[in-house]
This record gives structure tokens, sequence and C-alpha cells, in this order.
């Protein structure tokens, strides 16, 4: 085995920063990014010693052609905005997936060991728990230990449900620490106070447990009621904390509110009057959109006067990734984004009954169905550190998957 990704200094180079990323991107702010940074160079290096191109490589097509297009999408509804050299600093938020195809070059066929993955996993929800935990002061406030609420909350959230993937097999001291990185991640969530990562948390434990049910790889029969009791008792749990009920509640009286008179006083009745003007503003221009950062500005002609303001300068999108990605880059954006997260949850649905997949695939499952529901109340792919996640797991998993099911055939 010649191939310079096996070769022992390589391999040294990129384990330790894979392992890293899951304690650093919770806890200390820019190094989830440098990692990413270092990751690309190390891609550009392997595209000229090596010549291999990432949209050549068969394991690592999908992956390359998928974040690069919707890199490219995203750059085409820039470039048709009036005065559209000014808005190109905003497409930095993007770039990762601009660069995804070299972080994925850089990450191909690296042996990357699946357990010390996943107690990097366990270990980096634990430490985001217990900075949470120092934060409390016993306020009502959202906590964050880093930067805006809702994008920690849904990495812990997504970081979690990675970590336990492997639960049924492990020995008991990595059982213990999926147990905390449960409970840590649970307390997270919850503190951050988004009522999208709460409904994303409920899906995801469905998610969890369905895909363990229908593959015998993972858990028996007799473990299934098992999994289905400790399902039902945490989503209890947590909708019975004080907290998540008055968020709830909040919510709900917020819909009949706006549904009834209208109101748009509240972060939820805001969200509906923005959704509901986006229908209006995307039969103007539904095939190209208004461009990337001008969905605001069109949707702001369509709610309620009282909100107007609010959204064209209040908001940098509309709290949906789906009508956000519509609006900026019309029925395009929205194909784009659709197809980035359901290609790939796709084939990792394919492959979870295949053994020699079966982790990659089930974490990259979660993963996808994890970003699909929050991008359902929030921004999925629009913020540095929650991109960041993403393509640096999708590099992972959706290769691998790929390359073990080839050397199967």
């Amino acid at each position: 085995m010649s191939d310079m990704h096996f070769n022992k200094t390589y391999s040294n180079i990129v384990v330790p920063l894979i392992l890293l990323f899951p304690l650093t991107i919770v806890t200390i702010k820019g190094v989830g990014n440098l990692i990413l940074l270092v990751l690309t160079f190390l891609g550009i290096y392997v595209l000229f010693k090596e010549k291999k191109s990432p949209f050549k490589v068969p394991e690592l097509k999908l992956f390359s052609w998928l974040t690069f297009g919707y890199f490219l999408v995203m750059l085409l509804s820039v470039v048709q905005n009036e005065g559209f050299a000014d808005d190109l600093y905003h497409l930095w938020r993007k770039a990762h997936f601009a660069v995804a195809p070299l972080i994925g070059l850089a990450l191909y066929r690296v042996n990357i060991p699946i357990e010390r993955l996943l107690l990097s996993l366990k270990l980096g929800v634990i430490v985001s728990g217990c900075l949470i935990l120092y934060q409390y002061s016993g306020s009502e406030a959202r906590l964050s230990w880093l930067f805006n609420a809702n994008i920690y909350g849904d990495i812990v959230l997504v970081m979690m449900f990675l970590s336990i993937v492997n639960f049924i097999k492990e020995r008991s001291l990595d059982k213990l620490l999926g147990i905390a990185s449960s409970g840590f991640g649970i307390y997270a969530i919850v503190m951050t106070g988004n009522r999208g990562t709460i409904v994303t948390f409920i899906v995801l434990i469905v998610v969890y447990v369905w895909i363990n049910v229908r593959s015998n790889i993972f858990v028996r029969t007799r473990h299934v009621v098992v999994y289905a009791l400790t399902a039902v008792v945490l989503v209890l749990a947590v909708l019975s904390v004080p907290k998540v009920q008055v968020g709830i509640d909040r919510a709900i009286t917020s819909v009949i509110n706006w549904n009834d008179k209208g109101m748009v006083n509240s972060n939820t009745g805001q969200r509906l009057e923005m959704w509901s003007g986006s229908i209006q503003a995307f039969s103007k221009s539904p095939f190209l959109g208004y461009g990337y950062r001008e969905a605001n500005e069109a949707v702001s002609s369509y709610v309620d006067p009282e909100m107007r303001e609010r959204v064209r300068l209040g908001y940098t999108h509309l709290h949906n990734e789906y009508i956000t990605n519509l609006l900026s880059a019309g029925i395009v954006g929205l194909v784009s984004v659709l197809l980035l997260l359901l290609w790939p949850l796709k084939v990792f649905l394919r492959n979870t009954n295949n053994k020699r997949v079966c982790l990659y695939s089930f974490m990259g499952a979660l993963l996808c169905f994890g970003y699909v529901g929050i991008g359902m109340t929030h921004i999925a792919l629009g913020e540095e550190h929650i991109n960041s996640v993403f393509i640096l797991f999708l590099a992972l998993l959706l290769p691998k998957s790929i390359e073990n099911v080839q050397q199967k055939h």
C-alpha cells in the first residue's frame, strides 16, 4: 500500500485534527474553522502531489459536486444583484462549500479510528454541557458558551446523537460516557432555549430508534421495547422541563394570536408573518429569486407594516433554510439545498444494513436528518460554525460509505 494517504506521517497530522474538532468547535471560537483551513491546504497538496481531482475520484464525486454545486448556486444568486460586488463579502459564510471537495480529498481513505471519533464527540458534548452549567446563574436567559444560542444548541444536538450510534455494542466505560454525553447534551440544548432544537431533538430520537429497529446489525428484537420506552421517557422528561413548557405555551399562544388576530409581537408570530409574506414574494420571482442576502428586502414588502423595518434590517435570513434559499436563488436554490441534504441521506439510509458501512451510514443519516430538521425553523447552512460541522462530517462519512460499498462489490 504505497498510496500517500496511508503514509503514517500524513495520518498522524490528519487524525488528530479530526479528533480535536468536536472538542474545539464548542469550546474555542475559530479553531474549528482553522482545522478546516489546514485540511483545505492538505487537500491542495494531495491535488498536486497525486494529481487526483475530487470530482473524478469515485468515492468523492457525489460529495464534491453537491457541495461545490451549492456554492455555485449561491455565487450566482449574488452576481445577479445590482452592485453585487458590495455583497460578495457576505459569501464568505458559504466558503466552506467552495473548499469542501479539497477537504474531502484531504480525508480520502485516511483511516479515522471510529471508536476514538465517537469518544471525541462524547467528550465535546460533555464539555459543552459543563460550560453551560458553569454559565448558569439562575436566570431565564438563553445560554450559549461561544456564539448564537440557536447555533450552539443545534451543534450540540447533532454531536450528541452522532456520539451514541454504537451505544449498544460499546464497552461499559464508553456506555457510561455515552449516557453522560446524552445527559449533558440534553441539558445544554434545553438551556439554549431554542424551541426548534427541541423539535429536532424529538425527530432525531424517533429516527435513532427507527434505524435501530429496521437494522438487525445494531439491536436484537428484545432491545426494541427498551429503546422505544427510553425514547418516550426522554421526550416526556424534556417536555416536562418548566423552561421548555413555557416556550411551548408561548409558541402555541403566538400561533393562535397570529392566525386569529394577525399579531406579530412575538418571535413565533414574526416568523409566521415572514413565511406567509415569502409565499407572495416567491410568486413574483420564482426561478432565480431575488439574490443572496436580498430575500428579507423582498419579503418586507409583504409583511405587516409594523415589522417591515425589522425584517429588512433586524434579520439576516427568514428563519427557514428552505424559504431563505427559495427567495434568494429561486427554485434552483431550493433544489440545490434539498439535493445537498436528501441525496446523501438516501445513500446513508440505503446502507444502514450493510455491515461494512453501518456506523458511517447511521451517523450520516442522523447528520442529514438533523440538518433537515434544523432548517425548518432556523438557518442550517448559513453560519460558519454549523457549516463547519456539516462539511467535516459529510466529508468523512459519505465517501467512507461509498468507498466500502464499492470495495464489497
